[in-house]
């Protein structure tokens, strides 16, 4: 029976199979530094983030068939974010966008645990995680303005449970407890740079202390002595700021750092050959990648005609005739919707007259007000795929203005 065991294990030996090796993106970043420009950090992680997802999809795509040396393209299975994002971990547009997935009033709470609600339902309006999105985002001390953030689309990422590696509590009552920078000013900052890591698909097993990786105390095992001698390194720097004097810190921020493992999905199969032998299979996650609907990107599903329409390169005779091409495919949410958008693409009453350059009248100035206005809350209302078809509307109308007084100059 033991040479017969033996004979089968080595057939199974010398059959070939198909190896997947896992990948982790890593995205080392370095965002916006100017306190208050908030809406252009955020945008930073949203095209980085973006970008990422498409290189992502179409790398699967063109790799769908096995590579010659044994391995496959199975995705990515991690993300990990790390760098200066120049806000605080605790309390920022970014970590929101990050941790929740979207931003404002309108985006919902998709991404949370999976969701993909596109407004907040009455029943979770008192859930914590509503109460974070509702209220408004707390940066540098300040109040971030609803109408900035509302309009950022969700990143792609946000099924799978973006985390600090560091936890958000940490210098929050005394920053110079733990900080990460520390300037000239000697005043310091905590979680200025941070570690994000997709948690459904690795875990944090350690992370990298203040003043832990100096030479000369590596060979120190007591516990007390290394916690003093890092106390009074923290001291130090607080005393002088960063960089250090004596160059031992050559630079005005900390190093981070981070370790992580693999996070896997246990599957005992009964036709797999290591489930006959008593075993289970153990798989690496994968990270899911998302639209801003929450259709996952990578199972091909069809996208409907008009909004693959608006991303196909068109080619168009005059701006009119691409502004009746979007009017025409967009889908709009409700006929309510669609017959106030044509009305606002009707000319004020009384025209202003392109062959003069004279100053609107305050009667059609408030007309152009009311029409600014209504776009807005038609733009505010939308769902997620109307949104940028409204944009895009509204710029061709634009163009329209200027092609037709383009055609009167060119009569006279």
């Amino acid at each position: 029976a033991e040479k017969k065991r033996n004979s089968h294990d080595e057939k199974e030996d010398t059959t070939t199979t198909t190896i997947t090796m896992p990948t982790v993106a890593i995205v080392n970043c370095h965002l916006e530094g100017h306190p208050k420009r908030f809406l252009e950090r955020t945008l930073q992680l949203q095209h980085a983030l973006s970008d990422l997802s498409k290189m992502i999809v179409g790398t699967r795509k063109e790799k769908s068939i096995d590579n010659n040396d044994g391995r496959s393209s199975g995705g990515l299975n991690a993300l990990i974010l790390a760098g200066d994002f120049n806000c605080e971990l605790q309390s920022s547009a970014c970590s929101t966008y990050l941790r929740m997935g979207r931003l404002g009033r309108q985006a919902g709470l998709g991404g949370i645990h999976g969701e993909d609600a596109l407004v907040i339902p009455q029943s979770l309006l008192e859930t914590s995680e509503a109460a974070e999105i509702l209220s408004p985002i707390i940066e540098w001390g300040r109040a971030l303005p609803e109408e900035k953030v509302g309009d950022i689309s969700p990143h792609p990422f946000r099924r799978n449970g973006m985390t600090s590696a560091y936890p958000t509590w940490l210098g929050r009552e005394d920053a110079g407890q733990h900080f990460t920078y520390c300037g000239e000013n000697r005043v310091p900052v905590p979680g200025l740079d941070q570690i994000w890591y997709s948690s459904m698909t690795i875990e944090r097993v350690g992370l990298k202390r203040m003043f832990v990786d100096s030479g000369e105390w590596r060979c120190i095992s007591d516990e007390n002595v290394l916690s003093q001698l890092r106390d009074h390194e923290r001291r130090k720097v607080l005393s002088t700021g960063l960089p250090s004097p004596d160059g031992k810190y050559p630079s005005d921020h900390l190093p981070i750092g981070a370790v992580f493992d693999w996070k896997l999905d246990v599957k005992s199969e009964e036709n797999s050959s290591s489930a006959k032998h008593g075993n289970d299979s153990k798989d690496i996650r994968k990270l899911q990648i998302v639209d801003d609907e929450g259709n996952n990107v990578e199972e091909d599903i069809p996208q409907d005609e008009p909004t693959a329409l608006i991303e196909e390169q068109q080619c168009f005779e005059t701006p009119n005739h691409e502004l009746a091409f979007l009017v025409k495919n967009c889908p709009f949410d409700t006929l309510e919707q669609q017959s106030d958008v044509n009305f606002l693409l009707q000319p004020i009453n009384p025209p202003i007259d392109l062959k003069k350059r004279t100053a609107p009248t305050p009667e059609q100035l408030e007309q152009l007000n009311a029409k600014r206005e209504k776009k807005a809350e038609l733009l505010k209302s939308a769902s997620l795929s109307v949104r940028p078809w409204l944009k895009k509307i509204w710029k061709v109308e634009k163009q329209v203005g200027k092609w037709e007084r383009r055609q009167l100059m060119t009569r006279k």
